[in-house]
């Protein structure tokens, strides 16, 4: 364990919607009796938020192109100085950006910081609950019309907008459907049969 610093983990609630914004609280706190300087976790690679078995960096690959060539680059990471008993705290919308990492069902969250070859650090685990909800279909299709969605965000709002609209198209066809069908009882029987399915696994 650093003895320097320790990393707190939190979120404002424990059950939270498919594809809508999963809020988390990260707080640094240097417990040595010196300053200590670490680059910003928001910006770096080597610090992550584990969900379940899938460990998510906070630092982002940048994509490049200059005469023809392509190139990727990690994000540059401002450092942060900390004084003695001083902390670090920071928010972060984990839903907004992985929303393909929150699957229904229960998850374990964690914070690691492997900026030191010597030791990572960690957070306490905390457990959350992600459920599909009738809120949940307006929040994927956002995710679907949001040109800055990854490839991988959008695949993952398409299928599980699929598993209660099969007939799903494109984005503005589903939004027509659910105005016309978000209150109706077989909608909220295939929501309620698809949160069982999960609850039995």
């Amino acid at each position: 364990m650093d003895p320097k610093r320790t990393i707190d983990l939190a979120a404002p609630a424990r059950t939270f919607v498919l594809g809508a914004s999963i809020p988390v609280g990260v707080r640094y706190t240097n417990r040595s009796p010196h300053e200590i300087r670490f680059r910003d976790p928001r910006k770096t690679w080597e610090v992550q938020l584990s969900a379940g078995t899938t460990d998510l960096p906070f630092g982002k690959i940048i994509r490049s192109v200059d005469k023809g060539v392509m190139s990727w680059s990690i994000e540059e990471a401002e450092m942060i100085a900390l004084a003695p008993n001083a902390e670090f705290t920071f928010q972060y919308d984990a839903g907004k950006r992985w929303p393909e990492a929150f699957k229904p069902g229960r998850l374990q969250l964690q914070i690691k910081d492997m900026t030191d070859d010597a030791v990572t650090l960690v957070s306490k685990k905390i457990e959350i609950q992600v459920a599909f909800t009738a809120d949940s279909v307006p929040a994927l299709l956002a995710i679907l019309e949001d040109p800055e969605s990854t490839q991988e965000a959008k695949d993952f709002a398409e299928s599980w907008i699929k598993r209660i609209h099969p007939e799903h198209a494109n984005a503005a066809g589903t939004r027509a459907w659910w105005t016309k069908n978000a209150s109706s009882a077989p909608v909220a029987e295939t929501i309620t049969r698809m949160n069982q399915d999960v609850e039995r696994r």
